[in-house]
C-alpha cells in the first residue's frame, strides 16, 4: 500500500517542486492545444512501489502513456498518462481532426506531446534547483495502466521496490475534454539529494 513521507516540511517542499514543474508542463500542454485552458490538481506525494503506483492510474484500465527518463541531478522518469479515450481525443485534436491512419502517426503525436510537457517540467525544476535536468527520448506505451506504469517505474535506477511518485491530474477544456495524469517518479536517493538541495 502507498505510504506518505513522514515530514510535513519534506512533503511541502516536494509538493512545491512538483507544483512548479507540473504547472509549467500544463502551460506547455495548453499552448500545444491552441491555448485551451488546462486545469491542474495540487500534486500529491507518495512513497510506493511499482504495483501500487500502477493502481493510481486505474489498474487494468486501458491507457496511453508517453514517458521519459531523467538525466542530470536527478534519476527517475516522468510520465504523461491518459485514459485510452482521452488519448484518442488528444491525438485527434493535435492532428487537427484528421484521423491517424497508421499507429506510428499516433505514437509520434503522443511522443512529441510527452517530450514538450516533460521538457517544460524539468526546465522549471532545473531553474528551481540549479541542476541541469534533461529528458531522454520518449517511449510510448499503450495497454493496461498497471503494465504501462510498472514498465516505466522499473526503468528507474536504484531501489525499484520503493520510489517516490509525485502525481498531479489535469483536465483540458477541449471538445471533448481531455484529462490525464502527470507522474514524476524518482529513486529514493534522488529524493534525498533533492530535499538536501532544498534545505529540508
Amino acid at each position: 500500500m502507498s505510504q506518505p513521507l513522514h515530514s510535513d516540511a519534506q512533503l511541502d517542499a516536494l509538493r512545491e517542486v512538483a507544483n512548479i514543474g507540473c504547472g509549467h508542463a500544463a502551460n506547455a500542454l495548453s499552448r500545444l492545444m491552441g491555448g485551451r485552458k488546462v486545469d491542474l490538481s495540487i500534486p500529491r506525494v507518495l512513497l510506493t512501489g511499482p504495483s501500487d503506483a500502477a493502481e493510481l492510474l486505474g489498474g487494468a484500465a486501458p491507457v496511453v502513456s508517453g514517458w521519459l527518463g531523467i538525466q542530470g541531478g536527478l534519476r527517475g522518469a516522468l510520465l504523461l498518462v491518459l485514459p485510452q479515450q482521452d488519448g484518442a481525443a488528444l491525438e485527434a485534436l493535435l492532428l487537427e481532426g484528421q484521423p491517424a491512419i497508421h499507429q506510428t502517426e499516433r505514437d509520434s503525436v503522443m511522443a512529441e506531446t510527452a517530450n514538450i510537457v516533460a521538457s517544460a517540467c524539468l526546465s522549471a525544476m532545473g531553474r528551481l534547483t540549479g541542476w541541469k535536468l534533461v529528458p531522454t527520448v520518449p517511449t510510448v506505451r499503450r495497454g493496461r495502466a498497471r503494465d504501462v506504469v510498472s514498465d516505466a517505474v522499473g526503468q528507474v535506477e536504484g531501489d525499484a521496490s520503493s520510489v517516490v511518485v509525485l502525481e498531479a491530474r489535469f483536465l483540458a477544456t477541449a471538445a471533448p475534454p481531455v484529462g490525464g495524469q502527470l507522474l514524476l517518479v524518482l529513486a529514493r536517493d534522488s529524493i534525498r539529494d533533492l530535499l538536501a538541495r532544498l534545505g529540508v
